[in-house]
């Protein structure tokens, strides 16, 4: 992952689901984010190594994988 990648989950993919109005999506979304944004900020202000943030932004890619495809199977199968 690239910092621009890193930055892109965390303001843009991960944010948009978690403020998803839905009974599928992980409640615990948006807890996992601001979490990884403060290691993403500690990065940017110097005070720890990028790869401190890598295992935050790996679990975080992954729910937001998942919470997609819970959305896409909603739709999908909203009666």
């Amino acid at each position: 992952m690239t910092p621009k990648a890193v930055e892109r989950l965390l303001t843009q993919d991960a944010r948009l689901l978690a403020r998803r109005d839905s009974p599928v999506i992980d409640q615990e979304l948006e807890a996992q984010r601001q979490a990884a944004l403060e290691v993403f900020f500690k990065w940017q202000d110097h005070a720890c190594q990028f790869q401190d943030v890598i295992p935050f932004c790996v679990v975080l890619q992954r729910k937001v994988e998942l919470n997609r495809d819970l959305l896409r199977w909603e739709e999908q199968n909203a009666v």
